[in-house]
């Protein structure tokens, strides 16, 4: 995505990367992103309290619990992937992470940062917990156990712990609770709720509508449509390719005569649709990815395959090994993904740089390793907390 020359001025540190540890936007991922954690642990501490209450509704509340173990994983994965350079930035992973929630205290606290490998170990033992816990296949908007394996399969897979990020990620696949949705049907991926490619999404109701902030709103020409598809994106796309049906070709008044729009989110300015956090089609990549890296090439490419397939069924089959089938999986990633939040972590992750293209012709090259691929500690919470240590390199 690039920012349209006609904008509201969202994002503009970020297309121009140059973020600063004042910014609005990376204050708020911060406080929000902690109070889904905090929360959770207040979840956790009360609901085992209530299972020595209310002994004959065991199964349910060990399922509530599970749900907020699940919930409080993704929360820190949020965090150390925003916050704190990927998990192979250093041998052992011992670099700045972010402050772990494990407990609630009414009196202020001031944690201190936990390192990367800290927070992954936590993140994997919280997983674990709620794979337990949970006994629902399948839920619609909440968390269940192939959601909570779903999401261990992507932090395996950033931990570059490949063998487990197999196992997880075959466990959904194996599960049968899940399909891709057949390549005539794409757009439904989109546009119907708890369809039965995705395992889990945000449910956004009427009340949580966020009306002009909304995703919708940002994308589609009859809002503010500030973020445009990038070119360089649209070209990687074969012209038989469904998933073309997910960016709209057209002009936007007053700026871009010929622009590319984002129709992952169907409904545009009417209604936030539900956004998609887990799917299948994303576990055939992960273990494809994890294949590849463990030198199992005919596997990786079978699962590549499957995603290739669904988007365009007259594709040629996937020939590449080694290194290129690494980069081929990551580029389908690119393509299958977009929009969704992966690309910048699966560059950096990979040790790879970025290119931040601006529209225009304009692109700032940014190599691997760099500072600014993670965002930086918030000023407020620097001034109010005086334990969570120096900011991060560069800002």
């Amino acid at each position: 995505l690039y920012l349209s020359l006609r904008n509201t001025g969202r994002y503009l540190d970020f297309n121009n990367f140059v973020v600063s540890e004042e910014d609005s936007y990376v204050e708020s991922a911060w406080n929000s992103i902690y109070e889904v954690a905090v929360n959770a642990t207040r979840v956790i501490e009360g609901g085992e309290n209530l299972l020595e209450q209310f002994p004959g509704q065991e199964a349910q509340i060990k399922q509530l619990l599970g749900e907020a173990y699940a919930l409080r994983s993704l929360a820190h994965f949020d965090l150390v992937r925003l916050f704190a350079q990927p998990y192979n930035f250093t041998a052992d992973a011992s670099h700045p992470g972010i402050p772990l929630i494990t407990e609630i205290n009414e009196n202020e606290v001031s944690p201190s940062r936990n390192s990367v490998n800290e927070v992954y170990q936590h993140i994997n033992s919280d997983l674990s917990t709620a794979v337990s816990l949970m006994t629902e296949a399948n839920q619609d908007g909440r968390f269940s156990v192939n959601a909570a394996y779903a999401l261990a399969a992507r932090v395996a897979l950033y931990e570059e712990e490949n063998e487990q990020a197999t196992t997880y990620s075959t466990n959904v696949i194996e599960s049968s609770v899940f399909s891709l949705i057949p390549n005539e049907r794409y757009m439904d991926l989109w546009s119907v709720d708890f369809n039965e490619e995705t395992l889990m999404e945000v449910i956004n109701t009427i009340a949580d509508n966020a009306g002009t902030n909304g995703l919708g709103h940002f994308f589609d020409v009859t809002g503010y449509a500030d973020a445009l598809v990038t070119e360089d994106l649209v070209a990687t796309y074969d012209e038989s390719d469904v998933r073309l049906l997910a960016i709209l070709e057209g002009s936007k008044p007053g700026a871009e005569e010929e622009a590319y729009f984002v129709n992952k989110f169907p409904n545009g300015t009417l209604h936030d649709d539900n956004i998609k956090i887990l799917r299948l089609a994303e576990q055939y990549l992960i273990r494809a990815e994890a294949y590849a890296k463990t030198g199992q090439n005919e596997l990786a490419q079978q699962d590549l395959q499957e995603v290739i397939n669904r988007a365009n069924p007259g594709a040629e089959e996937v020939s590449e090994v080694g290194n290129e089938l690494v980069d081929r999986i990551l580029l389908e990633r690119r393509k299958e993904l977009a929009f969704e939040g992966h690309r910048l972590f699966d560059l950096n992750r990979n040790k790879k740089g970025v290119s931040i293209d601006q529209g225009e012709g304009q692109v700032i090259e940014a190599s691997y390793p760099n500072e600014k691929f993670i965002l930086p500690i918030p000023l407020s919470e620097l001034n109010a907390n005086p334990q969570i240590g120096p900011q991060n390199p560069g800002f």
